[in-house]
């Protein structure tokens, strides 16, 4: 008569065999996951800043050089055609030596009239890093 009671052996869990199987659960899912796309056609309202713009006040006065919403170009409050924008700027630059200029376009101007007012900029000899753009500080 034996009094002691029989003890149970402890199951074992195989964990070698659980790593196996999670690697290729990971490999899995990696080889199957898509990841997020860029997306290249976003409808977008660049200028508007809550904490840029109007809060610092500039040392200096700059020119502007300012698109209106209508597309239409500005040289220190003056209209001026796109294709005669160096011209103007070339003869500011003679009129005024230590002049610096500034950009100010309104939210719905084109990236092509951008563009074309940074090549008459380069043109004009001035380079799109010392051009800094007006940002007006969104309404709260």
């Amino acid at each position: 008569m034996n009094l002691r009671p029989r003890r149970r052996p402890v199951p074992m869990i195989p964990i070698v065999s659980l790593i196996d199987i999670m690697v290729i659960l990971l490999i899995f899912f990696i080889a199957t996951t898509t990841f997020k796309k860029e997306k290249t056609q976003v409808k977008i309202t660049l200028p508007e800043s809550k904490s840029l713009g109007g809060s610092a006040e500039a040392p200096e006065s700059r020119v502007a050089i300012s698109i209106n919403e209508e597309q239409k170009i500005f040289l220190d409050g003056k209209p001026v055609d796109l294709d005669k924008l160096a011209i103007a700027i070339t003869s500011l630059k003679d009129a005024k030596p230590g002049m610096k200029l500034e950009l100010q376009a309104d939210t719905t101007a084109a990236l092509g009239i951008l563009v074309k007012v940074w090549d008459a900029l380069r043109e004009a000899g001035y380079s799109i890093n010392d051009v800094p753009a007006r940002i007006q500080r969104a309404a709260n």
